[in-house]
């Protein structure tokens, strides 16, 4: 094998092994940030400041909440 043969191989197991980190143990993380009265765009706009992640209002009992999902820092 040539040097460079034996060099692409250790790069290309060298970035699958960097994927493969960075797919494995992200897990996500939420945050109920706005409890009333959640308007789509600034449940998303604070969810983005505040956390960098997505945000989503959905019905809770009888109010609209804001809820934030983002990966979880470790």
């Amino acid at each position: 094998m040539t040097k460079a043969t034996v060099f692409s191989i250790f790069l290309i197991i060298l970035v699958l092994g960097m994927i493969t980190k960075e797919i494995k143990g992200q897990e996500m993380c939420h945050d109920l940030l706005i409890k009333t009265d959640c308007e789509p765009a600034a449940c998303t706009n604070l969810c983005t400041l505040k956390w960098k992640g997505n945000g989503a209002c959905f019905q809770n009992v009888h109010v609209y909440s804001c809820l934030c999902t983002f990966p979880c820092q470790i």
